[in-house]
């Protein structure tokens, strides 16, 4: 099994192929929080449409939270218009009376990872048997998410590493991004003074005050040793790119107290938007990176 499965939407499809075979049910839908959003990756219907990948996901948002709420590990609600829980939500409204079965995939420490979800405009009913094995395929699907996860995730500071962006490069064609590309002036200096294990506790710093200067909703990157990258879906304005660079720039110039020892360090910021043009996000990438270039060289021509 393990090599077929080589991304999370993969692992999806084969589960989705499993079950579609293990249960005679209209539709099934796999949804997943990777951080960076809930989306659903994958969907099957066997005869009604009654959910479409590319279905608008704050419909099947709240049916995604229903399952992950539920005390239980299986939510069975075998019609959605006669129960409290799914009567009155504009899903249950447009798509009608069907019977819905939800398994959350967590983990062992109960963090939410998403749902495997099935629907029919017929009751569905499990027997133990039944039960058990979806419950199996989500403890699978936790697992694959978990490294999928990892290898899109910084040992160190648990950002999202350079891989995490093949991800928007791919699915994030009709956003649009802003960039700022943050280099950390004179960190080698750092490290030949104090070492490396010093120089990663600063990193750690950088990552945390980085972190407390974006909204949740951006997406934060170790690029490189000690470069970083924001992304800020829909923040196109100048100004107020320019505002956050400078929050960002006189947040690290803030001293730092690492081991007993004071450090004043700087960065330079490079930055670039869209403003519509329909860049995408890897030439804007590149773009900051020329632009944080351009600025250190002048700085140290000073």
């Amino acid at each position: 099994m393990s090599s077929q499965v080589r991304s999370l939407e993969e692992a999806a499809e084969l589960i989705i192929d499993i079950i579609k075979d293990y249960l005679q049910v209209n539709t099934l839908f796999i949804a997943a929080n990777d951080g960076y959003a809930n989306r659903v990756i994958r969907a099957f219907n066997r005869y009604e449409n009654l959910v479409r990948h590319d279905m608008h996901l704050p419909l099947l948002q709240s049916y995604y939270n229903l399952t992950d709420n539920q005390a239980d590990s299986v939510i069975l609600i075998p019609n959605t218009l006669e129960d409290a829980r799914t009567s009155d939500l504009p899903i249950t409204k447009q798509l009608g009376p069907c019977s819905f079965v939800g398994i959350a995939v967590k983990t062992p420490d109960n963090q939410s990872f998403g749902t495997i979800c099935a629907m029919d405009r017929d009751p569905i009913i499990l027997n133990e048997l039944q039960l058990s094995f979806l419950q199996s395929m989500a403890s699978f699907l936790s697992y694959i998410i978990e490294l999928e996860n990892a290898s899109v995730t910084d040992s160190l500071t648990g950002l999202y590493n350079r891989r995490f962006l093949s991800h928007l490069y791919q699915n994030g064609s009709d956003k649009q991004f802003s960039v700022i590309f943050i280099d950390i002036d004179d960190f080698k200096e750092v490290n030949d003074t104090y070492g490396h294990d010093f120089g990663d506790l600063l990193l750690l710093e950088i990552a945390e005050r980085l972190q407390q200067s974006v909204r949740k909703t951006d997406i934060l990157v170790r690029y490189g040793g000690d470069e970083f990258l924001i992304c800020f879906q829909y923040l196109v304005d100048n100004q107020d790119i320019q505002f956050v660079a400078g929050k960002i720039k006189d947040s690290i110039e803030e001293p730092f107290s690492i081991n007993g020892h004071m450090i004043q360090i700087s960065a330079s910021i490079g930055i670039s938007s869209t403003h519509g043009a329909g860049s995408s996000l890897k030439e804007l990438i590149s773009d900051a990176d020329h632009a944080m270039y351009g600025i250190k060289q002048n700085e140290k021509n000073l």
